[in-house]
C-alpha cells in the first residue's frame, strides 16, 4: 500500500458511548473542512445555510440560488450521517470500526479515515472513576491528531471536492437486526485501491479492566460480555490487513445510505455569494 498511516489513541477506557460518539462526529467535521470537502467549517456552514433559510432576498442570482442547493444538500446528508452514527454508537450493539472514504466512488477512493473504536465504553449510568469528561477527552485526541506530523502530510496535499462515503462494522448477535436499516444498508465490501491513502486512528483501550463495571448493568451485561470473551478474534490490530472492507459470515459491513458531495465556494466578482446571504 502506497501510503498507510496509524495513529494509536489509546483512550477507549476513558469512553462513554456519549463521549465516543462526539468525538466521531467531530472528526467528521474536521476531517471535511480539512480535506476541502466543505469551503468553511461545520459550524460556519450551518450558520449560513441556517440565515439562508430564514432570509428573503429578492433578485437571488443563480449563481446564489445554485449554490445554496448544492451548500444545504451537503449539509443536509452530513447531518444525516452523523446523527445516524450517533445512534448506532449509542445502541446495544457498538460498532467496530467507522470508515470515512473520500472518492468518486468506494472502489477509486482517494482516501479512507478508518476509525477503530473501543470494544465496549462505559454506559451514561456508569460512574467509574476511569471516565474523563467530554471535553478534557475531545482535547487530548484532537491534540494528538493536530500534532501528528505523519497526518500533516496527508493533508498537506490537496483533495478536490469528492463524495464521502461512511461505512460502520458490527458484530451479528443472534439474529436480530444491528442497525437502522433507513440509515445503513449491508454490503458485500470493497477493495481499497493500493493508490489509496489509508490512515487508521486507533481509540482502542489497553486495560480491559477499566471497563469490566458495565457488567453490572444488566440491560448491557450479556451483549459486554460477549464482547470481552471475542477481544483477541482478530488478533493484533498492527497485523490487521487495511486494504479491504469484507462481510464474513461474523463480521459484517454496512454503508450509510446517504453520501456527502463535497463542493467548492461560489465566488462572483471577487466575494463569496455566501456574503449575500448574512446581510440579507
Amino acid at each position: 500500500m502506497k501510503d498507510f498511516i496509524k495513529i494509536d489513541l489509546n483512550i477507549g477506557d476513558q469512553l462513554t458511548s456519549i463521549s465516543c460518539g462526539h468525538i466521531v462526529v467531530e472528526f467528521i467535521k474536521f476531517l471535511a473542512y480539512q480535506r476541502l470537502q466543505i469551503p468553511y467549517t461545520y459550524q460556519w456552514l450551518k450558520q449560513i445555510v441556517t440565515t439562508r433559510k430564514a432570509s428573503e432576498i429578492i433578485n437571488e442570482s443563480y449563481q446564489s440560488e445554485r449554490h445554496f442547493r448544492v451548500a444545504s444538500t451537503a449539509l443536509d446528508n452530513l447531518d444525516f450521517i452523523m446523527k445516524s452514527i450517533l445512534k448506532e454508537i449509542d445502541g446495544t450493539i457498538l460498532p467496530e470500526e467507522i470508515c470515512i472514504a473520500l472518492g468518486a466512488t468506494p472502489i477509486t477512493c482517494k482516501e479512507i479515515y478508518r476509525l477503530l473504536l473501543p470494544t465496549i465504553c462505559h454506559k451514561p449510568q456508569c460512574h467509574s472513576t476511569h471516565i474523563a469528561n467530554d471535553q478534557k477527552i475531545q482535547q487530548n485526541v484532537f491534540k494528538n491528531i493536530v500534532t501528528s506530523e505523519e497526518l500533516s502530510k496527508v493533508f498537506f496535499s490537496s483533495l478536490a471536492p469528492t463524495n464521502m462515503y461512511v461505512f460502520l462494522k458490527k458484530n451479528p448477535v443472534s439474529n436480530q437486526d444491528i442497525v437502522c436499516h433507513d440509515s445503513f444498508v449491508l454490503v458485500n465490501g470493497y477493495k481499497i485501491p493500493r493508490s489509496c491513502k489509508v490512515v487508521v486512528l486507533d481509540f482502542k483501550a489497553k486495560n480491559h479492566e477499566n471497563v469490566a463495571c458495565c457488567n453490572k448493568f444488566q440491560v448491557f451485561g450479556d451483549v459486554i460480555s460477549k464482547n470481552l470473551d471475542h477481544l483477541n478474534i482478530n488478533g493484533d490490530d498492527s497485523e490487521r490487513d487495511f486494504n479491504e472492507i469484507e462481510s464474513t459470515e461474523f463480521t459484517k459491513w454496512y454503508q450509510s445510505t446517504y453520501v456527502m458531495k463535497g463542493f467548492k465556494d461560489c465566488i462572483v466578482n471577487g466575494n463569496s455569494v455566501t456574503n449575500m446571504w448574512r446581510v440579507s
